[in-house]
């Protein structure tokens, strides 16, 4: 069932379109979202902020998107599981991901909801204030999930802030099964901690049963732990037989690996 010449990773995420626009403080409070932070918003709002600003930048984006191009920048070959609808950002997605060598191979679906997009307020001094509307990458269900598109890769990675969404939850499900079978090894990002916070338990199966690299920030696995101390949290990771890589901002990153710590400092 599967070929010798496997590709690096398969993701399934939001597919989105990160969309930039030059701001100030005025601006952006004028729009009454919470500045240096991230704004759910639904569609009327994404058109309301884009017919009244001018779009600096436009890139292929949401987290495992960000992930999968990086691995791409990287000299590595992969796949994106995702949806997008067939408009302008949808089909400006494709290209753009295409572009980076990844593949995408759900292509657009027809549907009334356009494509996700995360509508970026960036500052002089570099403070950015997202406002996400997911569209139709929060329509990704188990009958996207097809084996010829995931096997024959060395990773199936997974994005945490789909597992609110019931539909994708299934499909990251099946995609899982799919993917141990071809002896892939299974990777997750805990996404947020407001995330961890709704889904700790379900989270804490998946990563006990099913996970073999575990991507957090210190919030996050702290919230998964329920602990303030980070080092309480490097001690659980370091009982469990998986690689973990946890960031820590200007303080660097932690690798676990074979119960070590391994510490990294920031550059």
């Amino acid at each position: 069932m599967t070929n010798t010449k496997r590709k690096d990773v398969v993701a399934i995420g939001n597919s989105m379109v990160d969309v930039f626009i030059k701001s100030d403080l005025d601006a952006i409070n004028s729009y009454g979202v919470n500045r240096d932070s991230m704004n759910l918003i639904n569609e009327n709002k994404k058109i309301e902020l884009h017919n009244e600003n001018k779009i600096h930048e436009m890139v292929a984006a949401g987290s495992a998107g960000n992930t999968i191009v990086g691995i791409s920048s990287f000299g590595g070959s992969g796949t994106l599981i995702g949806k997008v609808c067939n408009d302008k950002i949808g089909k400006f997605f494709i290209e753009d991901i295409n572009n980076s060598g990844i593949d995408f191979p759900l292509g657009t679906s027809k549907t009334s909801i356009s494509t996700g997009c995360c509508t970026i307020f960036v500052e002089n001094d570099g403070t950015r204030t997202m406002c996400t509307y997911l569209g139709t990458g929060s329509l990704i269900n188990i009958q996207d999930i097809k084996p010829n598109n995931i096997i024959n890769h060395k990773i199936c990675y997974l994005e945490g802030y789909l597992w609110d969404n019931q539909n994708a939850k299934a499909a990251m499900q099946k995609m899982v099964t799919i993917a141990k079978k071809d002896n892939q090894k299974i990777a997750l990002t805990l996404s947020d901690k407001f995330c961890v916070d709704r889904h700790r338990k379900s989270f804490s199966e998946l990563i006990n049963n099913n996970v073999d690299i575990l991507f957090a920030n210190e919030d996050e696995i702290n919230a998964m732990c329920q602990v303030s101390n980070i080092e309480d949290s490097l001690d659980y990771l370091k009982q469990k037989k998986i690689i973990s890589a946890i960031t820590r901002a200007e303080k660097g990153s932690v690798i676990i690996y074979n119960g070590q710590a391994i510490r990294v400092k920031a550059i």
